[in-house]
């Protein structure tokens, strides 16, 4: 079981908590906030506060970094991986990582501090004043599909697909649901 904790990556065993590895990862205020994003043996973290991400790789309970910038400052919402893309909020740019470098595939402004899941090859992504857009998972660009503005106030909560419906919630608790099913 990996765990990030407000000072470190870590592995324990499910049954007892036995320490099986870690790494260290301090931040500003001790906020690792965001899931790590497991593929295989490599882990993807990342943190807001201008700390910046990394990929670990785990190899014998023993940690090497393969890479680390601060290209991806996970704030709050996880980033997702989508076909050896890392696609996440790096403070207020929406942005796509190449997986295997940390190289900036695209940036895209303007939906401040958002939060985004994935579904179907298309990212669904809500801005930080209640912008929902969905778009391509693409490496070559931002490609939205469409948006519309459902929500005031600010929203940090990530969204939520199910059955066809998109549902979004805001700070005060507001919560819209937005039919994509094309019934």
């Amino acid at each position: 079981m990996a765990l990030f904790s407000t000072t470190e990556l870590e592995a324990v065993t499910a049954a007892d908590g036995k320490l099986l590895w870690k790494f260290p990862w301090k931040t500003k205020y001790g906020v690792n906030a965001a899931d790590p994003i497991i593929n295989g043996d490599k882990f993807f973290i990342s943190s807001g506060y201008n700390e910046g991400c990394a990929l670990v790789q785990i190899r014998s309970n023993k940690a090497a970094v393969l890479w680390q910038n601060k290209n991806m400052r996970n704030h709050f919402n996880s980033s997702v991986l989508i076909q050896g893309n890392i696609y996440g909020f790096d403070e207020s740019d929406l942005k796509c990582l190449d997986w295997s470098s940390g190289a900036v595939k695209w940036a895209e402004g303007g939906l401040g501090k958002g939060s985004l899941m994935a579904a179907d090859g298309k990212l669904i992504v809500l801005g930080e004043k209640g912008m929902l857009v969905v778009a391509d998972a693409s490496p070559a660009g931002f490609k939205p599909i469409s948006h519309a503005q459902v929500l005031g106030g600010k929203c940090w909560t990530t969204p939520v697909l199910s059955n066809g419906k998109i549902y979004c919630r805001n700070a005060r608790g507001d919560l819209v649901c937005v039919d994509v099913s094309g019934k």
